[in-house]
């Protein structure tokens, strides 16, 4: 860069960095908070169709990355999860994610052991009636829909609850997760 620009931008950094941080906050704030509602809201059928026992207080926030001093950040990530990986070997996906400039919402499974997640994804994409089901990294079962950014504001509680209905649906045909991970949690 040379010395001008840099010049530059550290003064224009020097007036804008509070207000723009402040807008992105908001911004992943607002993502965030909406993905999480629809998430909770359709828990109940999620976990009926998947036979575990999935609760409102598991849905927690997930930001990828979770901090600026990421440098160039790989797909980054605004959304929510259940995160059971620690206990279980798996945790649930819902989040609006950039992959090469195209914004997507998706909603996944990620299982620790690949060979479960490949087993999974052969089941689900063969009762899938779309081509949205794919295997991420050999570890993550996902269906996404891009989420046009003109349209944005009123699709994306819409497309969200589509997903989440969809990846139930998948489910139910699949017989619940459980089934997979040879486990029954008791759904009390």
């Amino acid at each position: 860069m040379t010395e001008v620009k840099e010049t530059s931008l550290l003064a224009e950094g020097l007036r804008s960095y509070p207000k723009a941080l402040g807008a992105l906050n908001e911004f992943a704030r607002s993502i965030t908070s909406t993905i999480r509602e629809v998430a909770i809201q359709e828990l109940g059928s999620l976990s009926s169709a998947m036979h575990l026992d999935l609760k409102p207080d598991e849905v927690g926030d997930y930001v990828r990355p979770n901090r600026l001093a990421i440098p160039n950040p790989k797909d980054p990530i605004l959304g929510a999860r259940i995160d059971r990986i620690g206990k279980s070997g798996w945790g649930i996906y819902y989040y609006l994610w950039w992959a090469k400039g195209v914004t997507n919402l998706s909603v996944s499974v990620w299982l620790r052991d690949s060979g479960t997640a490949e087993s999974v994804f052969s089941v689900v994409r063969d009762l899938s009636s779309t081509t949205r089901v794919e295997l991420y990294a050999g570890h993550e079962v996902c269906i996404s829909q891009i989420l046009p950014p003109d349209d944005a504001e009123q699709q994306l509680t819409v497309i969200m609850r589509e997903l989440i209905k969809e990846f139930s649906t998948l489910w139910v045909k699949a017989s619940g997760l459980d089934r997979f991970l040879g486990i029954v949690e008791n759904r009390g």
